[in-house]
């Protein structure tokens, strides 16, 4: 199929010669964006493909809506800082964090009331399993529309080739597969940074500013670093200082007062809930490390389990465009190494340096930049495809067609086999993922429509919240090893959200105060991981006290082989690894 003036300019990007059309003797009119011809581009460029806007998110709504109902909820912060506190909007019971007491207040209530609002009215026709997973769709679904904005923007930036290998690759990133439908404010940001950067690089400033802003003051307040090349770009060389400013301050405060006025109203006090999460987190002793503290190794391994050869591609990115440059000059027009091409880049290399010498790391700190590590990752593997064709010219015959000739025909079948390499990989992450993790979504099925008090042992980060419990039923806690702080459930008083309790501490330090003996629970969830001790026995062998109503498997991760615990191979993974049971238990001695 033809290409139309617009499509032939994206595609010179790939590395088609740009030539404006001139006529003899005549005024050439000038032309608007992408109204350039291309009078000596090779012929079989006119026939690359490219999925259109609607074929693209159909693709993407299929892939991120799969990831919604068939994800797990992989961070207990997820339930009990995001999905517990909305359920108490929705239903007026849930758990509580010291996070959300008035003493500390660094967590925010306006996002949730912005998912709180169609959860209610969808409480009134469904269960509250029900508008879980509706909440999930409708968090994939928005995903899908900022990484339709984010493809459609990379290959206008970078070229429809680049654009292509993103999509095929983002569809199947286990990385993505996680993030897309998680209630986290890293994987919120995720999606708005996304339609931010789409939004600066298709020159639309005033959207990528309120992107920014949004992300940044009702998601996750650190990804303001993400802005800093829109900043740029902006400031030092479009010199648009006053749409600038214009749109940095009705961004804020279109988005922080309501914020603050919702947040003081609910905390009882004058509260700037990003303001405290930065001071908690870079101004006090104890914040950055008090929790998740991990190797200098921990993101490299962990890009790769969520990326594999596209994490090492991305990395590598740098190097290649560098090389790219200087072996394909003679071939091919090599990428521009330039001022927009560097700067595009630059929130990536901004994120990874940050975090990746901060002593607290944890995989969904990465979240916000996984569009950008897939865009990375097919840069490179642009960048291997041009110089494979530069090398292909000087030894083989391809030398003699160099001119007629465009790289991608020469070079395709690599990057088919690159995305098929990728994908298969990723594909066996996920399975091993639902396989491993999936028990805990689906074990409270099995509880009774009534309600009665659930309680978690030392299974209590698989929670996956109180939208899984009948209407009326709650989570306790019973003492375990774990010695840290749990969360407390939310007062009955009509302003539970202002109360002080002095079991909250930022300290990490656990209140025993706050559990519940066994016997006070009508149902328990335990597992037969590890071993007996007097503080978590194997209940489920207590038959004259409990009953099993249900198990699901679980991996028991320290007798199963890394490798088979982390990506799934059929018919050779059972051989390695290892499963547990997780049991939903009854009480027999209480009604």
């Amino acid at each position: 199929m033809p290409l139309t003036a617009r499509q032939r300019s994206i595609h010179n990007k790939n590395g088609a010669k740009r030539s404006a059309s001139m006529t003899k003797g005549k005024r050439s009119r000038k032309s608007s964006e992408g109204e350039y011809l291309v009078t000596n581009a090779p012929t079989d460029l006119r026939s690359i493909s490219y999925p259109g806007g609607m074929v693209a998110l159909a693709l993407l709504l299929t892939a991120r809506i799969i990831s919604a109902y068939w994800g797990h909820i992989a961070d207990c912060d997820e339930t009990y800082n995001y999905w517990e506190p909305l359920h108490y909007l929705v239903y007026g019971s849930g758990l509580q964090t010291w996070e959300y007491s008035p003493a500390y207040s660094i967590r925010s209530y306006m996002p949730l009331w912005m998912f709180a609002v169609p959860a209610k009215i969808l409480s009134f026709i469904m269960t509250p399993v029900s508008v879980f997973y509706t909440l999930r769709a409708l968090l994939a679904s928005l995903t899908a529309c900022s990484e339709l904005m984010f493809y459609k923007a990379v290959c206008h930036e970078f070229g429809v080739h680049v654009g292509r290998i993103w999509l095929c690759l983002s569809l199947a990133a286990a990385g993505c597969f996680a993030s897309s439908a998680a209630m986290l404010p890293s994987a919120w940001s995720s999606a708005l940074v996304a339609a931010a950067l789409a939004s600066s690089w298709r020159r639309r400033y005033a959207a990528a500013i309120t992107f920014t802003a949004a992300t940044t003051l009702l998601s996750w307040p650190f990804t303001a670093l993400i802005g800093v090349s829109i900043a740029i770009d902006m400031l030092f060389f479009k010199k648009k200082f006053y749409e600038f400013f214009k749109w940095s301050i009705i961004s804020l405060i279109v988005i922080l007062v309501p914020t603050i006025i919702v947040d003081s109203w609910h905390y009882g006090t004058l509260v700037v809930a990003p303001w405290n999460i930065v001071v908690y987190n870079i101004f006090t002793e104890h914040g950055p490390d008090l929790y998740g503290v991990e190797p200098w190794t921990y993101y490299f391994v962990n890009g790769f389990l969520n990326f594999n050869i596209v994490w090492v591609l991305a990395l590598s990115c740098p190097l290649l465009l560098l090389a790219c440059r200087a072996v394909a000059t003679r071939s091919i027009a090599p990428p521009a190494f330039c001022i927009p091409y560097w700067l595009s880049l630059m929130p990536l290399a901004l994120w990874l340096g940050v975090f990746m010498v901060q002593p607290h790391k944890e995989e969904r700190f990465l979240y916000p930049v996984y569009s950008m590590i897939i865009l990375a990752g097919a840069i490179s593997l642009d960048c291997i495809q041009k110089m494979t064709f530069a090398v292909g010219t000087e030894l083989f015959r391809w030398r003699k067609e160099r001119e007629r000739r465009h790289y991608l025909s020469y070079t395709g079948p690599l990057a088919v086999m690159c995305v098929m390499l990728f994908s298969t990989i990723s594909i066996s992450r996920i399975a091993a993922l639902y396989n491993n993790y999936h028990g805990p979504m689906v074990l409270l099925r099995h509880l009774p429509a009534e309600p009665k008090v659930v309680c978690f042992g030392k299974e209590w980060y698989r929670s996956p919240s109180s939208f899984h419990l009948p209407p009326g039923a709650s989570i306790r806690f019973v003492a375990s090893e774990f010695d840290g702080q749990l969360p407390a459930p939310f007062s009955d008083l009509h302003n539970a959200t202002r109360i002080i309790h002095p079991y909250f501490n930022d300290l990490n330090k656990g209140d025993n105060t706050t559990y519940l003996p066994p016997s006070k629970c009508h149902y328990l969830v335990d597992s037969d991981i590890g071993r007996a001790t007097h503080l978590q026995p194997f209940y489920h062998t207590d038959t004259k006290s409990w009953n099993i109503i249900a198990s699901v498997p679980i991996l028991d991760a320290a007798k199963s082989n890394k490798i088979f615990r982390a990506f799934y191979v059929p018919g050779i993974s059972y051989k390695h690894v290892v499963y547990a049971n997780l049991y939903l238990l009854k009480n027999v001695l209480i009604n």
